[in-house]
């Protein structure tokens, strides 16, 4: 057999040993997809509690007159601004971009990715159950800082508020929609938002410290206006579009007994133990 010959058959053997390798990583990640959309679209008991409460819609309104509350000290964010001997404003503008919603969304599309390329077949059962609870977890992160963050960047456009950076030309309370350029696109806070979507992922994991995580989270989101990028309204309207749309997909999950489960009334779910 000549050498052509020989490099022909190895490559043929190496492309059909990638096509099955390929296709296996496909069973398997389409096996791990069928699992969860199972979990999602099977039955939900009619005693279940409702994805929205009445509660939740006092949050809505709650958080609507925090945001008109708010405006009205956005012409007074300029001693908040910039450089300062405040070390706490100095602190909360060093750590703003842990909000950035990048820090979440890759890391869950990684673990997504490894969970579900895994072979299932191989492993127990227990074993099995932890990786899809831990599929799941990785699934409603990303859905909880990315769908509201896509949502919000919409939102921007069609508000054309100005940032603070351009206030003089702008005014504090300066709309121009539909400009597509960054310096107008402050309302509502991104960073917020996503700062809002981990509170209450975090205040999921750990309730019985909800009310710390959720100072904390806000602080991070107030780093905002310390780092000059948005006025206050800005952060409170971005918060609360993160923190109440997580809970309603959280809620949603609980229905299902996906991820979540109902803990009597409470509004917050709990996790499912593994």
């Amino acid at each position: 057999m000549d050498a052509s010959k020989i490099v022909t058959t190895k490559v043929r053997k190496t492309a059909s040993g990638a096509v099955r390798v390929v296709h296996g990583l496909y069973g398997r990640g389409e096996a791990t997809v069928r699992r969860l959309r199972y979990r999602l679209t099977r039955p939900v008991p009619a005693s279940a509690p409702s994805v929205w409460t009445r509660e939740m819609t006092q949050y809505a309104l709650l958080s609507i007159f925090a945001t008109l509350f708010a405006a009205v000290f956005d012409p007074y964010f300029r001693p908040f601004a910039g450089p300062a001997p405040n070390v706490v404003l100095q602190f909360l503008r060093e750590i703003t971009d842990v909000a950035k919603s990048g820090w979440y969304i890759v890391p869950a599309v990684i673990v997504i990715a490894i969970i579900g390329l895994l072979d299932w077949h191989a492993l127990r059962h227990a074993t099995r159950r932890a990786l899809l609870n831990a599929y799941g977890q990785a699934a409603f992160i990303l859905a909880s800082v990315a769908v509201p963050g896509i949502a919000i960047n919409i939102v921007k456009q069609f508000v054309g508020r100005a940032r603070p950076g351009i206030v003089e030309t702008a005014g504090v309370y300066g709309f121009s929609p539909f400009e597509f350029n960054h310096v107008y696109q402050s309302f509502p806070s991104g960073h917020a938002t996503t700062a809002g979507s981990l509170a209450v992922i975090l205040m999921l994991w750990h309730p019985r410290a909800r009310m710390p995580l959720f100072l904390a989270m806000f602080m991070l989101a107030c780093g905002r206006i310390p780092a000059g990028a948005h006025y206050p309204s800005d952060v409170v309207a971005g918060f609360s579009i993160g923190a109440i749309t997580t809970l309603v997909f959280a809620r949603w999950l609980a229905r299902r007994r996906a991820v979540f489960r109902f803990r009597g009334d409470e509004q917050f779910p709990v996790l499912i133990e593994k």
